[in-house]
């Protein structure tokens, strides 16, 4: 209840906010949205009355299949190690030609203004802004960013028409960006079973997967932008450094005949291995991933 109510105040707060007249605010000329999709952390900010204490802020998008874009905001809440917030507003792209304006819902059916406003060439560093200049977002892919690239975008928010002595700067663990590194580094993962009835394995690339066993032929298929950012979500669950550590619930695959399964994780130069375990019950770290690999179509 108190995040619902959280939310139509933010609704009612940037509805009023851009009821009155202001100059022009510019977007980028276009945005592909599937690039764009995916992790993107806080920086700096003029905050909401939401953000005035986030510590870790980061804005996850993905694109639905109706052209909608769910978006998630994680914080944690008063500190570093804080209570963990999330909020889940809706987006929707009301220039189709630059895709650069959104309305953004938090409740119905109020759609508040957040424009795209700056964008680098690699969809590394972005900047939200809104035609009320009342509150911007500076937003990189890692949770931070040289002097010179953030002194660079503090100045496009001022050319902007922003009051920048109101920007502040967010605070993010320092584990933030090994993690954010590792699984953007990740170009494969496999999922292995073995028998003594025979074998199965899906490979998982950065677009596609293939499915081959002993007993069918090879399937292959691409990934959706919305596999890729459910993919991407889940392997910021997993340690990769701690994956060949992980416990195993049961050891049926000792004995002969039981059917054996193994994940491996290349990412950068290394490959990452789990241990072996019962296809039936993988480590608990690795469900997630596993279960959504064996439903890919």
């Amino acid at each position: 209840m108190r995040s619902f109510n959280a939310g139509i105040l933010m609704s009612l707060l940037l509805a009023v906010t851009a009821c009155s007249t202001h100059k022009p605010m510019p977007a980028v000329k276009y945005v592909d949205l599937d690039r764009f999709m995916g992790d993107w952390f806080v920086i700096a900010n003029i905050p909401t009355f939401l953000e005035k204490d986030a510590y870790n802020p980061v804005e996850t998008y993905r694109l639905d299949n109706d052209g909608t874009i769910a978006t998630t905001f994680t914080f944690n809440q008063g500190s570093l190690d804080g209570e963990k917030k999330s909020y889940h507003p809706r987006g929707f792209v009301q220039d189709s030609e630059s895709n650069a304006i959104w309305g953004m819902q938090f409740v119905w059916p109020i759609k508040a203004d957040y424009r795209i406003v700056y964008l680098d060439a690699d969809y590394q560093n972005t900047i939200i802004g809104r035609k009320s200049r009342d509150y911007v977002w500076i937003m990189a892919r890692k949770s931070s960013i040289s002097e010179k690239d953030y002194s660079f975008l503090v100045d496009q928010v001022q050319r902007l028409g922003y009051d920048i002595d109101q920007l502040r700067k967010a605070e993010h663990n320092p584990s933030s960006d090994v993690e954010k590194d590792l699984f953007t580094d990740v170009s494969q993962i496999e999922y292995a079973t073995s028998s003594l009835s025979g074998f199965e394995k899906v490979v998982m690339t950065t677009k596609s997967f293939e499915r081959s066993s002993s007993s069918r032929a090879v399937t292959k298929g691409g990934l959706s932008t919305t596999d890729r950012v459910t993919r991407d979500r889940l392997l910021l669950d997993i340690d990769l450094l701690s994956l060949g550590d992980l416990p195993v619930p049961s050891k049926r695959h000792q004995f002969d005949g039981a059917q054996i399964a193994s994940v491996k994780i290349s990412a950068g130069d290394q490959v990452y291995s789990s241990p072996s375990f019962d296809h039936d019950n993988p480590p608990v770290a690795l469900r997630p991933l596993i279960n959504f690999i064996l439903a890919l179509e």
